[in-house]
């Protein structure tokens, strides 16, 4: 059988819980079909990535138990990806690919011959998510709300 790999936001220990929304038990229960004590591995970008089971409580709600860290947390590059907004279906491929490589933030930005008027943050930051999920990262890329690019180079950091 497969790790199911998650992403979370809570903090992460050995000996403690970790508690899995809505979505992450039904993708268990009901897409991976994972039983009580299936092996998870779990990362939240702060505490490196721990082994744990799969526990039920009650019908529809689980948590991770954590038994041991199997990967220390590390720096990653500070590399941002901004782009102009695109059409729905090539965003989400935009936001898994720069997740893919390792981009630190994804910023859309707003130029003068941008068409997409809104930017589902949502949804970019769940394909992130997903993709961080999928390719071994430790980390989830930041999702920031668009920008006019004009004012994203003014205030850019030094």
């Amino acid at each position: 059988m497969s790790v199911s790999r998650l992403f979370v936001e809570a903090d992460l220990a050995g000996g403690t819980e970790a508690p899995l929304d809505d979505t992450q038990v039904h993708y268990l229960r009901h897409v991976m079909r994972r039983p009580d004590g299936a092996p998870l591995l779990l990362f939240n970008g702060r505490d490196g990535e721990w082994r744990g089971t799969l526990e039920g409580r009650g019908k529809k709600a689980a948590v991770a138990h954590l038994l041991e860290r199997t990967r220390e947390q590390t720096a990653e590059p500070d590399v941002w990806l901004c782009f102009a907004p695109i059409k729905r279906a090539r965003i989400d491929y935009v936001a898994e690919k720069a997740t893919e490589l390792g981009a630190a933030v994804l910023q859309p930005i707003l130029t003068h011959h941008t068409v997409v008027e809104r930017v589902n943050l949502d949804r970019l930051r769940a394909n992130a998510v997903e993709a961080a999920e999928q390719t071994e990262r430790l980390s989830v890329p930041e999702v920031r709300p668009p920008v006019d690019l004009q004012h994203l180079l003014a205030g850019w950091p030094p």
